[in-house]
């Protein structure tokens, strides 16, 4: 059977013909650089404004240090590109201003725990603020005597007015919680003083004597004043020794270190205040010498668990750079100091019978401004002459405390009379005093442009002088 091969009935299929694509045309060179100029563009832009933005995030993690000071970003920054600009944040920028750590010594009495314990019978013998200036570089501390009688904050508190060591111990078993005493604290010192805090730190005695010992103790030299007869002491109200402390230097273990610094038997709390700041600075002295402020790590993990703190990790190698920036100089100042032989403190017995202190407020004010003093105003000194003639003395007397107390300069002192002169005139010897010779003539409503300059490297020389005319009247009067 011969096969039949049917037909379809479609029409036969066409192969259909792929249109073929035109081919690219290369790039030109001009076109291949204007490619490549753009790609350069625009990563150097997003550089620069990373550059831009770490500086000026920079002192928020390291207080006191500037991007734009590191030897490889100051050509870059002094290139004033109309991209972005790298600047750093100015002096008074809230990034840079100084820092207040409230720092306490709690005294823990046998049986209870260093944590949340409502019932703690928690007192803080040791109440000190500790700041540091980032932009000057300097470092001070101030210390609170316990018996201090001060406004209460809380307005649900049973009283108005208590000792300050009680604000920790309120706050604890107020709030059942640590923090809850630090911040009713906290809030006191803003009531009393004015005083914003920023971070805290807590330690107990044992916690103190364990960071002495892990510095190999320290060296105390010790005045007269604050010298201990044997006195017999004990850290648990259970075990004692007994104890001397004589004039001179003195190699304390962490033992005998809290032993020196809660001393107060034989005198009053104030020199308690005293010996506790001489061991606080012989401790940062030691630190230094051994410079263990370099290893922030290190520091955190040996110490994390003797001491309390809210200050983050990511801020704790800041704060040592910061430390370490001035040179482990560091001024101690006391509430309990007088000024001028005026007593800040004076006793007296309350109500209820407590033996209490009560304070000048002028006299606080005055430390205070020495404490915080502003940058452009750390380590200034101002002379003030009397060119006003007879009864010039006064009104020399006058300018003098109002720039101490209400202006808060840290050194104003009288110097000789001068020729009798019509107007006051400010002198400015020390360029790097601008800011204030300005803010004193604007204080004293003279024009800045009256300033008289004469610039000097005689560090023997006043910063500014202000010789007091007839014209002169007191700020304020």
């Amino acid at each position: 059977m011969t096969g039949r091969v049917e037909r379809s009935p479609y029409p036969p299929a066409r192969a259909v013909a792929r249109p073929t694509r035109a081919a690219r045309p290369l790039l030109s060179p001009s076109q291949r650089f204007l490619f490549v100029l753009a790609l350069l563009t625009f990563a150097f832009a997003s550089f620069y404004s990373s550059l831009a933005l770490l500086a000026r995030v920079t002192p928020a993690l390291f207080p006191g240090r500037s991007l734009t000071e590191l030897g490889i970003i100051r050509p870059l920054a002094s290139l004033n590109t109309p991209i972005v600009a790298i600047t750093d944040p100015g002096k008074d920028s809230v990034l840079r201003k100084r820092i207040n750590l409230l720092v306490l010594g709690v005294d823990k009495r046998p049986g209870f725990q260093f944590d949340d314990n409502p019932n703690s019978g928690y007192l803080t013998d040791t109440i000190m603020v500790a700041t540091i200036d980032p932009v000057a570089k300097t470092a001070a501390v101030l210390s609170f005597p316990r018996d201090l009688w001060i406004d209460v904050s809380n307005p649900k508190a049973p009283e108005s007015q208590r000792r300050i060591n009680q604000s920790f111990g309120d706050g604890v078993r107020a709030t059942g919680t640590i923090r809850g005493g630090v911040e009713e604290l906290k809030a006191d010192l803003k009531l009393n003083f004015g005083i914003e805090i920023d971070h805290y730190v807590i330690l107990d005695f044992e916690g103190v004597e364990l960071l002495v010992d892990a510095l190999g103790g320290v060296d105390v030299d010790i005045p007269p004043d604050l010298a201990v007869p044997a006195w017999f002491y004990s850290n648990d109200d259970i075990h004692g020794v007994w104890v001397e402390f004589p004039p001179g230097l003195n190699h304390l273990d962490g033992y005998h270190a809290v032993a020196f610094g809660r001393h107060r038997e034989y005198d009053s709390d104030l020199k308690r205040v005293k010996r506790q700041q001489l061991v606080l600075q012989a401790a940062l002295n030691k630190a230094f010498q051994l410079d263990i402020l370099r290893d922030p790590a290190g520091l955190w993990n040996a110490y994390a668990s003797t001491v309390k703190t809210d200050i983050p990790y990511a801020k704790f190698p800041g704060y040592l750079d910061l430390l370490r920036s001035t040179n482990g100089r560091l001024k101690t100042y006391s509430l309990g100091d007088p000024v001028n032989d005026v007593p800040t403190v004076t006793g007296f017995t309350t109500a209820a019978g407590a033996a209490v202190l009560a304070w000048n407020p002028e006299n606080v004010q005055y430390w205070l401004n020495q404490v915080f003093t502003k940058p452009a105003y750390s380590d200034s000194n101002v002379e003030i002459q009397n060119g006003y003639g007879p009864d010039g003395a006064a009104r020399a007397a006058a300018l003098g405390r109002y720039l101490a107390y209400v202006k808060g300069l840290p050194t104003v002192y009288y110097g000789p009379d001068a020729p009798q002169q019509p107007h006051t005139t400010i002198t400015l010897y020390h360029l790097e005093r601008r800011v204030l010779a300005e803010d004193i003539a604007k204080w004293l409503g003279i024009p800045a442009s009256e300033i008289v300059v004469v610039p000097t490297d005689d560090t023997a020389l006043p910063d500014v002088v202000i010789t007091i005319g007839r014209d002169f009247k007191v700020p304020g009067t």
